[in-house]
């Protein structure tokens, strides 16, 4: 009997033996974030996040499909968060992960739906274009709160005008966003209603003192006016009473 109760338990303790290592290995190799949206590329050349649907519209990667379409080269777009990423580039360097994993060549085109943050960058291929320059027009062109399929439009006309250069280089201010539009909509609309709040009150301050400022001026006048004096009439001579007692 003990014969037996010692060879299960020789058996257990050589199981979890074996199965120890294998467990190490897996928790030293996670499946990463570039791994998975790698993964996700391979399949589809186009992966647009599904934590960012707030931002995003519905068909946003059939809307990125098109326009990469006009590239007429290999191009990998993945619309994802890059703030937790832990990089320091985190863009950029996202780029050379995918590209190190899926092992194409091609344009990797890599933007954050909820920042500005962007990278760009062309690998192999015999036809070249300005993605850096298209990708820095498209940021001095475009207000930051555009969706990742309008960036993905600009991107590509630029890269395909001719001008990339040029308008990459273009100085002045950034379009508003939408939300700086509203914000000076708001604040235009608030002055036009102190102007009118102020207005009405000096209308009726103004309705209100006009009797009262009629009254002051009236009476400062007849201050002012010489007052007339009266000159004294002389009296008319009395006639004398005959004195009693005479003739």
């Amino acid at each position: 009997m003990w014969r037996a109760w010692f060879v299960l338990i020789m058996t257990g303790l050589l199981g979890c033996l074996l199965a120890a290592p294998a467990a190490g290995l897996e928790r030293a190799n996670p499946v990463t974030r570039a791994d998975h949206i790698a993964a996700e590329l391979r399949r589809d050349p186009v992966y647009v996040t599904d934590h960012a649907q707030r931002v995003l519209p519905p068909d946003a990667a059939e809307q990125i499909k098109a326009s990469v379409a006009r590239l007429g080269v290999p191009a990998y777009v993945a619309v994802t968060p890059t703030i937790e990423l832990g990089l320091d580039g985190a863009a950029e360097d996202l780029i050379a992960l995918l590209r190190d994993r899926v092992r194409e060549d091609g344009i990797y085109l890599v933007i954050s739906p909820s920042t500005s943050d962007a990278g760009v960058r062309q690998f192999g291929g015999t036809r070249r274009l300005p993605v850096k320059d298209a990708l820095q027009a498209t940021r001095v062109e475009l207000p930051s709160d555009a969706t990742a399929p309008e960036q993905v439009a600009r991107f590509v006309d630029v890269a395909l005008s001719g001008r990339a250069r040029e308008r990459a280089d273009r100085r002045g201010p950034r379009p508003e966003s939408e939300v700086r539009k509203r914000l000076d909509a708001d604040d235009a609309a608030d002055r036009r209603a102190a102007y009118v709040e102020w207005g009405v009150f000096g209308g009726g301050a103004a309705l209100t003192g006009v009797p009262f400022l009629a009254f002051l001026i009236h009476r400062r006048i007849r201050r002012a006016k010489p007052q007339r004096t009266k000159k004294p009439q002389p009296k008319k001579p009395q006639a004398k009473k005959p004195e009693k007692g005479r003739r």
